[in-house]
């Protein structure tokens, strides 16, 4: 009898252990399912059955408040590569310059180089002008070019002057050679119309208003028209540049000729 009962004691007390052990068991089994990472634990689960969860709950707090920090240093991390990627492009952008800015002062410098070729080939030249001016000075050389750009200028004046007086002559002398042919053969332009101005009846001629201008020469027989009739002949014995003296042809002359009658050459 005595046993049964301490039998049953000892498997009361034993039950009681094991629900207790089975709970914190169970506590902790939930916790380290909501827990993100493993957790070393070295407790005796004995001591409490909710030791066990809340050292991992603790651990649980610790590794969130890590997890920020670490999500914070890497959102920093990120920013630093940011600004250290906008601080490489600027290092490149900088030596592409300086190289820019390296073959722009070689090309500089053999510009200056060339420059300073010719300036000292000038100041040769500069000098071998002076030797040859004589020791004279800048205002004297001024005035004697002044003096011979004066002189040009006079002597260009002259000249074209020669030149427009031989270009008349070279012109009367087609124009008389014109009318040296024309009074060879006796001719005059086909086109020639003119008038006569006066009348000379002792003498029997006409004043008439053309001559050498109009290329009329002397000798030339002119037909002298009234209207649409034909009333006379003469021939011209002298002209001038703008007037010429003419001759009646008797033979010819159908009736009196009378100032402002036509004169042709030729027949309409």
């Amino acid at each position: 009898m005595v046993l049964s009962v301490a039998s049953a004691g000892i498997g009361f007390v034993v039950a009681s252990k094991k629900s207790g052990y089975m709970k914190q068991l169970a506590n902790t089994e939930e916790v380290l399912k909501a827990s993100p990472m493993a957790v070393p634990y070295n407790s005796d689960y004995k001591i409490s059955p909710e030791q066990p969860s809340e050292y991992i709950s603790t651990l649980n707090k610790a590794f969130g408040t890590t997890k920020d920090e670490l999500k914070t240093t890497q959102e920093k991390l990120t920013g630093t590569e940011t600004k250290l990627a906008d601080s490489e492009a600027k290092v490149q952008d900088l030596t592409t310059k300086e190289a820019t800015l390296k073959r722009d002062l070689d090309a500089k410098s053999k510009d200056l180089t060339e420059a300073q070729s010719k300036l000292g080939e000038s100041e040769t030249k500069l000098k071998a002008v002076l030797d040859d001016l004589g020791g004279r000075e800048a205002k004297q050389i001024v005035a004697d070019l002044k003096t011979s750009t004066e002189k040009a200028d006079a002597l260009s004046r002259e000249k074209k002057i020669i030149e427009d007086e031989l270009a008349k002559k070279s012109a009367l002398v087609v124009k008389y050679e014109e009318l040296e042919k024309l009074r060879e053969k006796g001719y005059a332009p086909d086109d020639l119309s003119g008038k006569v101005m006066a009348i000379n009846k002792a003498w029997n001629f006409v004043v008439l208003d053309i001559g050498k201008d109009n290329k009329l020469v002397e000798g030339v027989e002119l037909v002298v028209y009234r209207g649409d009739t034909m009333i006379g002949k003469i021939r011209t014995v002298s002209v001038d540049a703008t007037s010429a003296v003419a001759d009646i042809l008797p033979d010819w002359t159908k009736t009196e000729i009378q100032v402002g009658d036509k004169v042709l050459f030729g027949y309409k």
